[in-house]
């Protein structure tokens, strides 16, 4: 049986996006602030390489959200970092040719608006059937319904509006249809001319709304939803931010914030949006190992080295060191008070399960030795939530223990710091495992699994040193609360 069918309607202007939004938007704001800062002490092929990376991240993800293809987290590293080679894909023997070929297409469509927008180019309809001639040059065809309802090959025209009506079917049967084909340039002139009436908006704002409006139309035979993906770059870029990418275990989130944005509530699919690009910004946040100086010989090292350490004493450098220490304290006094009581009311609920179950709660804080613990257990944290984590003076983190019938939960929340030197940018990132818990004294506890690898990527909170504890410590107690129970329930079909 057919599901509920929505009749297509014209897309409409962006109405005024209120609430915590601007709060969350603020926070981006100033990440991009650190980032800029780093990037300015960057040499510029340092940027352009960064810029490829998160191009070719988003190029094989693209494809993948589509079940174009599929292709492994460790491919996917490979390719990212070295390059969308031949010898590359052919040294995993993974990918085929024409695979490649449809990720090196969605790529060059990336570094076509890219370079777009540099030249100062904006949105146009001759950009946008470019944009998808582009990603769609090696695909020749796509799959359609006949009209007994069967599936059929049909030729895909690269650049062309579509021929033929299509919709959107909803993982709850229900079918969106979109733009009929006559009203298609219609649509795509009025999407062009609201575009620019959004100017005056957030960059991440504008980028959710194109993107959705876009989708909404439809107005090609297929590639639609790897150009609204490659759309969401060009507010980006105009707004000196990162490129974002969907990747694949963020598809359900992102389908269920487009369905928001289809009932009316673009804020959704903007936090969504907002969280990506936090994600993206910290993952850039280096600060250059290398002096800026050119001059060549070991007097002129030592100068610069001299310089940058007296930075570390005055200055801004100080200054962010100084205050990101005091937020990150006063984060982790907040996650101390949260964790304490909760170990109580954890243990007395197991403890009707299992009498003999225990729980603990330890914390440490620099300069504290104990701050230097769970090093590797922090940089797992930080690979997942892709950002390179600064643990040389130790972390913030409070470390919760609950023992049942043999077995241990360590549950760690800790705070961060982001990229090396002092960026004033901190993460708040959540790590869970469970060991073997022998009552023997002394005997080694084995590792039986970690409770968030990438199939079940937690989120995680960004604070920049600016940033008031109190405003955010709601996002942070709700970044805990999913992870706890998320952990306790693993844990709990661990023990059944």
């Amino acid at each position: 049986m057919d599901g509920e069918r929505i009749p297509w309607k014209r897309i409409e202007a962006l109405m005024p996006v209120n609430g915590e939004i601007a709060t969350r938007l603020a926070a981006v704001d100033a990440l991009q602030a650190a980032w800029k800062d780093v990037q300015a002490q960057a040499a510029p092929a340092e940027v352009e390489a960064s810029l490829k990376r998160r191009l070719r991240r988003h190029a094989i993800e693209t494809g993948i959200i589509e079940r174009l293809y599929d292709v492994s987290w460790g491919v996917t590293e490979a390719l990212v970092a070295e390059g969308l080679t031949t010898e590359v894909a052919l040294a995993e023997g993974e990918i085929t040719v024409s695979t490649l070929d449809i990720i090196r297409d969605q790529f060059e469509a990336l570094a076509y608006l890219v370079d777009w927008v540099r030249d100062g180019h904006d949105l146009s309809i001759s950009f946008i059937r470019g944009l998808h001639g582009i990603i769609v040059q090696h695909q020749h065809t796509y799959e359609a319904r006949d009209q007994f309802g069967r599936p059929v090959l049909l030729p895909l025209k690269a650049g062309v509006w579509k021929e033929l009506d299509n919709q959107i079917t909803r993982s709850d049967g229900t079918v969106l249809e979109c733009t009929p084909p006559l009203f298609v340039e219609e649509e795509m002139e009025r999407l062009v001319e609201m575009w620019k009436g959004t100017s005056g908006q957030h960059p991440v704002i504008r980028a959710a709304w194109l993107h959705h409006r876009f989708i909404q139309i439809h107005p090609f035979a297929d590639g639609n939803g790897r150009v609204a993906r490659a759309l969401t770059l060009l507010s980006l870029q105009r707004g000196h931010y990162a490129p974002i990418t969907v990747d694949r275990l963020q598809r359900g989130e992102y389908i269920a914030a487009l369905d928001e944005a289809n009932a009316g509530d673009l804020r959704p699919l903007v936090r969504f949006f907002a969280r990506l690009e936090e994600r993206a910004l910290r993952a850039e946040i280096q600060a250059p190992l290398s002096p800026v100086p050119q001059a060549s010989g070991a007097l002129a090292v030592a100068k610069a080295y001299a310089t940058r350490l007296r930075a570390r004493e005055v200055g801004e450098l100080k200054t962010k060191a100084d205050r990101s220490a005091r937020l990150a304290g006063a984060v982790h006094a907040h996650l101390v008070r949260y964790f304490e009581p909760f170990s109580i009311d954890l243990g007395n609920v197991f403890r009707e399960f299992d009498p003999r179950s225990v729980t603990s709660v330890d914390h440490a804080a620099p300069p504290d030795a104990k701050s230097g613990y769970w090093h590797g257990q922090l940089v797992h944290a930080a690979n997942l939530a892709d950002f390179y984590t600064n643990l040389a003076d130790g972390s913030w983190w409070v470390r919760l223990h609950l023992r049942v019938r043999g077995s241990l939960l360590r549950f760690i929340a800790a705070v961060q710091k982001v990229g090396q030197g002092e960026t004033g940018v901190l993460a708040v990132t959540v790590y869970g495992e469970v060991l073997s818990a022998s009552s023997t004294a002394g005997e080694r506890q084995e590792l039986l699994f970690r409770i968030f690898e990438h199939a079940n990527t937690p989120d995680s909170a960004t604070l920049v040193y600016t940033d008031d504890v109190e405003e955010r410590w709601p996002e942070i107690q709700q970044l805990v609360d999913d992870a706890l129970a998320d952990a306790i329930g693993r844990f709990s079909t661990h023990l059944a």
